[in-house]
């Protein structure tokens, strides 16, 4: 794991699953993954998306959008309804990530 806010995302991952979230990963490997793709989306943000503006609901909802086609089998055309639960999983991490900024 390359930093101390990775590592604290991917014990906010992990704590998601014993919470009973669904796609957070269970294993602490895929969370340290999980963790360093989230925190690669959350940084390039702003160079990604020049035209919408730069709040925490629209990092939020990229972030999602993002963890989710990486980390489902298949890729975004099968997140389906459980994109719901990326958003919460990113609605919980997202505060450890803004402050890195």
């Amino acid at each position: 794991m390359d930093s101390d806010i990775e590592s604290l995302v991917a014990a906010k991952i992990r704590w998601a699953w014993d919470d009973g979230c669904p796609v957070a990963a269970h294993d602490s490997s895929v969370a340290a993954e999980m963790a360093a793709s989230a925190r690669r989306r959350w940084d390039s943000f702003p160079r990604r998306n020049k035209n919408i503006p730069d709040t925490t609901e629209n990092r939020i909802n990229d972030l999602a959008r993002g963890v989710a086609e990486k980390f489902t089998d298949g890729g975004w055309p099968m997140v389906g309804p459980l994109i719901s639960d990326y958003r919460w999983l990113c609605e919980q991490i997202a505060p450890i990530l803004a402050d890195d900024n």
